[in-house]
């Protein structure tokens, strides 16, 4: 299966879980909002990765900035996986085995970010401020790019789709978490979520997500007005690649 059949597999798995809004039910609403940015993350990627051989001349810099966009939100998601959301589950429902299978496609996602990153000039910040540092600038190559992407996608979304079932709300019931307890881990990651720069990170999650899901779970005119018009505009020279939904 070739990558971008592989990407487009993996969204349609995740919609199933992820599509519509977000349940009322405290269990099952940890598994759509998870299935959500799964969506949206491999969109994100399938976007890229249609667009990197076709860039037009003039706009190498804006994409490559782009596609960092996309690697930020893959780091940020499993920085936030590690640090805060799952130490939460913690006694009562083990989730080792979910972030240890981080380091199967960790090696692959490095030589990614650092390729791009290389393909900057120096001091270009990138991501949620990152700046590259001192560097003989690359030539993008979207071949290159491409076969980065090849080397871990499998292992990335096997990991993905594996994440979803460790969530099964019966799995998370059966922990002995309590309705509390679970309000508390997502009250502590809706604020953590609320924490990120909206121009970059509200931007991208909300125009990345597939069709038929409205995650992620934001007020309609946050979705409708400030994201599409007020948070938009700064960086509309990197969204000019985003999907056109």
């Amino acid at each position: 299966m070739s990558t971008i059949q592989t990407l487009r597999s993996g969204i349609e798995t995740f919609l199933t879980h992820g599509s519509g809004s977000q349940p009322k039910d405290i269990y099952m609403a940890q598994q759509w909002e998870m299935a959500g940015a799964h969506a949206m993350l491999m969109n994100g990627l399938l976007n890229v990765y249609e667009k990197s051989a076709s860039i037009p001349q003039g706009k190498t810099q804006d994409f490559v900035e782009y596609a960092l966009q996309w690697v930020a939100a893959l780091d940020h998601h499993h920085e936030w996986e590690e640090n805060i959301y799952y130490p939460l589950f913690s006694p009562k429902f083990n989730t080792d085995t979910i972030v240890a299978e981080h380091e199967t496609f960790h090696t692959g996602m490095e030589k990614l970010k650092d390729y791009l990153v290389s393909c900057l000039p120096a001091g270009t910040t990138w991501g949620y401020s990152q700046v590259a540092g001192a560097q003989e600038q690359q030539t993008f190559n979207g071949a290159h790019m491409q076969a980065l992407v090849d080397s871990f996608v499998n292992e990335l979304l096997q990991h993905l789709i594996q994440e979803i079932t460790y969530l099964e709300p019966a799995a998370l019931r059966a922990s002995g978490l309590t309705e509390a307890e679970v309000k508390h881990i997502a009250e502590v990651s809706e604020k953590h979520m609320k924490s990120m720069p909206p121009a970059t990170f509200l931007v991208y999650t909300i125009i990345h997500t597939p069709k038929g899901s409205l995650f992620p779970p934001v007020p309609g005119f946050v979705r409708s007005v400030l994201a599409p018009y007020a948070f938009y505009l700064p960086n509309r020279r990197l969204w000019q690649f985003a999907p056109k939904n």
